[in-house]
């Protein structure tokens, strides 16, 4: 498989692990599962401006193919090392889409182990498969030789 194929695995997983903590949260309050939905969509917002669209690879070599395509919508930013804010903007929301459910899936132990796999599995795709070889020279997990001459 190649990168790409690689991206949008991990991407289904994190979709799936969504699904599965809405899914959750609904069996509660329909309420909370509305916040959550909401938070998930600003979520992806926030993350594709605070990190994609500074991505050197985002118009050439975007493995998570998706969020690739969606960037094109966004304001222009200017290619270089993410800033403290850059970098909040990705882990606020990633830990958003993690703990906020905790609460509904720590009651229901088949669904939190279900979650935390499908979020473990993402990860360990983005970070074997994912990363290898992209050409994103600034971010903070880059393994390889990229556009920017950094390594």
């Amino acid at each position: 498989m190649n990168r790409q194929t690689y991206g949008i695995v991990s991407l289904l997983l994190i979709i799936a692990a969504v699904i599965t903590a809405t899914y959750t949260i609904l069996q509660s309050s329909l309420i909370w599962t509305v916040i959550y939905l909401v938070g998930i969509l600003l979520s992806c917002l926030v993350i594709f401006y605070s990190f994609c669209a500074k991505c050197p690879s985002r118009n050439k070599d975007c493995s998570h193919v998706i969020p690739g395509m969606f960037i094109r919508f966004f304001p222009r930013r200017e290619e270089g090392p993410y800033t403290i804010r850059d970098k909040a903007g990705v882990v606020v929301p990633l830990v958003f889409m993690i703990v906020f459910p905790q609460y509904w899936l720590l009651a229901q132990p088949a669904y939190f182990l279900m979650f935390a796999t499908l979020c473990l599995g993402a990860a360990a795709v983005i970070q074997f498969y994912v990363c290898k070889g992209c050409t994103n020279c600034y971010c903070p997990f880059f393994q390889g030789q990229g556009a920017c001459g950094k390594k």
